[in-house]
């Protein structure tokens, strides 16, 4: 755990602030997957015990994974559990392995998710212009919530990016982690 005095106060703040956030958004965005074993397991009884299958738990299913997937992806980088190449990580020194994370946030993390986030918002704000729906079932659900995801998780990752770059200045200053976490799969 960090020393109060290793870390200017309000970057401890920002920190904390950012992985509760991060962390409540993940906890309630996994309230999804009752949904998803709800409607699956709905699916699955009016199907082969009543011989009467549904129109819309493919495309509910699939929504709603897909968007909890991408929404899920900044809990997931708070928490640690993005894939990493251990293999080389090992060796390097504390201090390197902060420079080496923070230059990957500044130079490829950020973009990418900016120019995500930008092409995504269109793609969103058309999907609802036009009243996209769906054509792969008689139900034909709106197709704008499911787009409106994509820009939304795009955000939330670089919220989360804040707090991880600060984490790597902590490291970069320090020496040392600002948290131990462990391998985690998610």
């Amino acid at each position: 755990m960090p020393d109060a005095h290793d870390f200017p106060p309000p970057f401890y703040a920002v920190i904390r602030g950012i992985d509760r956030f991060s962390d409540a958004t993940g906890k309630l965005i996994s309230l999804a997957m009752l949904w998803l074993v709800a409607s699956i397991s709905y699916e699955c009884f009016s199907r082969y015990l009543f011989n009467a299958p549904t129109i819309w738990v493919l495309e509910s299913s699939y929504m709603t994974n897909g968007s909890a997937f991408m929404l899920g992806c900044a809990y997931a980088l708070h928490k640690g559990a993005h894939v990493r190449t251990d293999m080389l990580w090992e060796r390097y020194s504390e201090r390197k392995k902060g420079w080496i994370d923070l230059g990957s946030y500044l130079l490829l993390f950020y973009p990418t998710l900016i120019t995500l986030m930008l092409i995504s918002i269109d793609d969103a704000w058309y999907s609802y212009s036009i009243g996209e729906a769906s054509e792969q079932t008689p139900w034909r659900p709106i197709m704008w919530p499911l787009r409106a995801s994509i820009p939304l998780a795009a955000i939330l990752l670089m919220v989360q990016g804040v707090a991880e770059c600060l984490k790597c200045w902590f490291q970069i200053r320090n020496g040392r982690e600002f948290e131990h976490r462990e391998k985690l799969e998610v």
